[in-house]
């Protein structure tokens, strides 16, 4: 699916923003970048995208954009008093937006800065690793300045639907997995058994293969931490789950991503992500 937002107005020093260029000063670039990379990143991980995809960040004045297609967003950062078709929205929240809607806000309160994330991938290039805008040389961004009026912004997002994409990391014994199990790891789109409960979410997919199913000694575990039991179908550790186990532990989830995904129902689907 493809969809694109077109910039009504521009607000203040509106931009693409990502993470910062590394070990170019010798160049006299510099890093560029969110000026509040907290805020920016807490947009991404909401909407569980790649922590160096770019966003849009405003300065003072917020913009106003008009959607052309449904995806999701996330706002965060300085209060605007957001609204979307004229009714207000909230911060640090996931909302689903549609063709013909209208996001826009006004000066800014407690803060300076705001930052927007949306679900699909903005078709914007990297310059020397990164997404981020840097005005004063015309590099990066949206050809290298701010927005302005009638910039249209064009996003893709073509493969599974990003609610259902979880990131995660390696974990300590993610090698015990196979070739093949590490690549049906992150292919095979895993149903959530009705076995779940506040100890642990089950998976239901393709088997794993490991070179072991149980560890020689119990090692600690906290929420987050995907095992893997003999039945080689992985279970997700959750807020009530045991603090040492003898499973393998495959994988890890971030806080930002477990909530999320504690909020699926029994019986949806999911894609895991490596990152």
């Amino acid at each position: 699916m493809k969809g694109s937002l077109e910039i009504l107005k521009p607000g203040l020093m509106t931009s693409i923003q990502g993470v910062g260029r590394k070990g170019l000063a010798y160049y006299a670039i510099p890093p560029s970048g969110a000026m509040d990379e907290n805020a920016a990143q807490v947009a991404l991980l909401l909407l569980g995208k790649n922590e160096e995809d770019p966003v849009l960040e405003f300065t003072s004045l917020a913009p106003e954009i008009k959607f052309h297609e449904s995806t999701q967003i996330v706002i965060t950062g300085a209060d605007f008093n957001w609204k979307i078709n004229n009714q207000s929205i909230s911060l640090n929240t996931v909302m689903s937006v549609h063709n013909g809607d209208v996001l826009k806000g006004s000066f800014a309160k407690k803060g300076l800065r705001g930052y927007l994330a949306i679900k699909g991938k903005l078709d914007i290039g990297r310059v020397y690793h990164s997404y981020s805008t840097y005005a004063n040389a015309k590099l990066g961004g949206f050809h290298g300045r701010f927005l302005k009026k009638g910039d249209v912004l064009y996003w893709s997002d073509d493969e599974l639907d990003m609610d259902q994409v979880v990131p995660f990391y390696q974990g300590p014994e993610y090698a015990f997995l196979s070739d093949t199990a590490k690549d049906l790891l992150v292919s095979t789109v895993y149903k959530i058994s009705p076995d779940t409960n506040r100890m642990g979410m089950r998976l239901v997919g393709e088997r794993l293969e490991s070179t072991s199913y149980q560890l020689e000694n119990s090692v600690p575990v906290l929420p987050g931490f995907i095992q893997l039991p003999p039945n080689g179908q992985p279970i997700i550790l959750l807020q009530d789950g045991q603090t040492t186990g003898g499973y393998p532990r495959i994988a890890y989830i971030k806080p930002a991503f477990l909530s999320k995904l504690n909020q699926f129902p029994l019986g949806s689907t999911i894609q895991l992500k490596k990152i």
